[in-house]
């Protein structure tokens, strides 16, 4: 009688644990109701689990734009090789503007992100065999494939994956975010586009909390070992785009 008691306490106790797991994944997935204004051919990185929501991260966007470097010319798609792209020029600039709020995670009481991490993470499914040779002598690995961090967060340019940077004027002052949360925070990123002639990629504009700013080894250091400390392990906010790099 005893050990069956135990037993079906084990079974309950075991019972309850599956069941508070899968309210907490409920609320720690939660998507976006609010749907965010965007430029068209910008999506999410992640599908949304409920329909009429989205997913743009664990953090609210409002808004995510692609523009020509003047920031006020709004990028469209257009085709090339038979895909739909935005077609960017070597050497252009493209402004990234992204509207956001930043939400707790696990969303009503989890943390609240401080600082901002800058990934681009580019998918490249082709490029001129020659670009893929310059590629790999310089950064000694193949260009095909996903590249965690692009090439204009690397080396010098590894202090631009610092996102509070980057932060324009009507956002001035807040970082840290977590001070004043139920505000917007707008920020725009000159990309610049690299030499990599009739490179396809699917870039993946991610910024990720950090406790403190972006330093010590830049976008390839975020979350690792001896670079910069993340709040959570997720992107507060992720969408993607494809594009084409072209000569002229």
């Amino acid at each position: 009688l005893i050990h069956f008691y135990k037993r079906k306490k084990a079974r309950e106790m075991k019972i309850v644990i599956l069941l508070g797991l899968a309210f907490f994944a409920t609320i720690a997935l939660a998507d976006q109701r609010k749907k965010a204004k965007v430029t068209d051919g910008i999506k999410e990185c992640r599908p949304a689990r409920r329909r009429r929501n989205q997913n743009w991260g664990t953090s609210e966007l409002t808004e995510a734009r692609l523009y020509q470097s003047d920031g006020k010319t709004e990028l469209s798609m257009t085709e090339v090789d038979g895909e739909k792209v935005f077609k960017l020029r070597i050497g252009s600039t493209m402004k990234i503007k992204a509207k956001f709020r930043v939400v707790r995670y696990p969303e009503g009481f989890g943390a609240l992100p401080k600082y901002l991490g800058l990934k681009l993470t580019e998918d490249f499914s082709k490029a001129d065999f020659g670009t893929q040779q310059i590629y790999e002598s310089t950064y000694g690995k193949p260009l095909i494939g996903r590249q965690e961090c692009s090439a204009v967060l690397l080396g010098p340019r590894g202090k631009d994956a610092d996102g509070c940077k980057w932060l324009t004027k009507e956002s001035e002052g807040k970082c840290p975010m977590n001070e004043k949360p139920e505000e917007e925070i707008e920020m725009e990123f000159p990309f610049i586009v690299p030499n990599f002639p009739n490179a396809f990629t699917n870039t993946s504009f991610r910024l990720i909390p950090t406790e403190a700013p972006v330093k010590r080894g830049g976008c390839e250091r975020i979350g690792q070992p001896g670079g910069t400390e993340t709040t959570i392990d997720k992107d507060m906010i992720c969408f993607k785009y494809p594009t084409a790099i072209i000569r002229s």
